[in-house]
């Protein structure tokens, strides 16, 4: 009999939320570093092309312009202006980088990986859109919208929702409450809204983009949103059923154990948010399912 298979050698079975810790450590990037690494990738690639000038090909293929409203073919704008970011000042890069890498990580544990990147995603389209929307009001349609501003300060926001009392360094210098933060973020931004700009309706309708982005963070927190439906694996082609039914289906464990770790992750997130008494019954199935294939698997091998 081996030292192995002595009951004092073998390992106590984890908690779910054990194995959600240990499964977490095994990732190797954040969802917020691989965001920040897209971005400044996009920002060296789109330099390279276009030689330095804001106005090239690549702001003009993927930018927002006003226009896009009314051209549903140039919807994929919506998202793509998210990932362009102006070269007349790399400080519109990085402060946006930024307070992603300060104030994302923490919001990205507490949501869960793909959570946390739904709800990005979803405010960058929700920014461009009323951004567009303020623009068009405005008056101003030779503009080109770019920058993840928008899903930046809905992040923030979210942030500031989850840990109001945290102490943030503004301006890496003046401690302040997250809450406070916020309060500047969205009064600043809808006091220089209605202040007459410069250049009139262009530069004060470009705050929009932030009080959009911020709005979207409120109800979502508030109204206990969860994005889990925009899972497209969860879609299904009914155009391709018949395929289906006839085709061999193959096992393979691998995966289906990564779409229960992805599904446990965002259960988990809920119970850290609302409690354990808010899973629904096939939630915690789910959770139960779960922690009896990891068992399974430790026995295995």
């Amino acid at each position: 009999m081996g030292l192995d298979n002595r009951d004092y050698a073998r390992d106590e079975p984890l908690s779910p939320w054990e194995q959600h810790l240990r499964e977490r450590d095994r990732q190797p990037l954040s969802m917020t570093a691989k965001l920040i690494i897209v971005n400044v990738a996009v920002f060296v690639i789109a330099m390279l092309i276009t030689g330095g000038k804001t106005g090239g090909v690549v702001f003009e293929w993927f930018g927002l312009p006003v226009e896009a409203l009314q051209k549903p073919w140039q919807w994929y704008r919506f998202l793509t202006y998210g990932f362009l970011h102006s070269f007349s000042s790399i400080l519109h890069l990085a402060f946006n980088m930024m307070a992603l890498f300060f104030l994302g990580q923490s919001v990205e544990r507490r949501m869960g990986r793909m959570e946390y990147l739904r709800f990005y995603l979803v405010a960058v389209v929700v920014s461009g859109v009323f951004g567009a929307i303020g623009y068009w009001i405005g008056g101003a349609t030779n503009v080109n919208i770019v920058g993840a501003s928008g899903a930046v300060v809905a992040i923030t926001i979210l942030f500031a929702c989850y840990f109001p009392n945290q102490e943030i360094l503004l301006m890496m210098v003046l401690p302040v409450k997250a809450w406070v933060l916020a309060a500047i973020v969205v009064g600043s931004n809808l006091y220089q809204s209605m202040v007459p700009a410069a250049n009139g309706a262009q530069e004060a309708t470009a705050f929009t983009v932030h009080l959009a982005g911020a709005a979207f963070a409120f109800l979502y927190y508030f109204q206990h949103w969860n994005l889990g439906w925009l899972n497209v694996a969860r879609f299904k082609n009914p155009l391709n059923k018949s395929l289906r039914r006839n085709r061999l289906k193959l096992h393979d464990p691998d995966q289906k154990m990564q779409r229960q770790s992805e599904e446990v992750d965002e259960i988990l997130a809920k119970i850290h948010r609302s409690g354990e008494e808010s899973l629904t019954r096939a939630e915690r199935r789910a959770l139960e399912k779960y922690s009896r294939a990891k068992r399974e698997k430790r026995g295995e091998s």
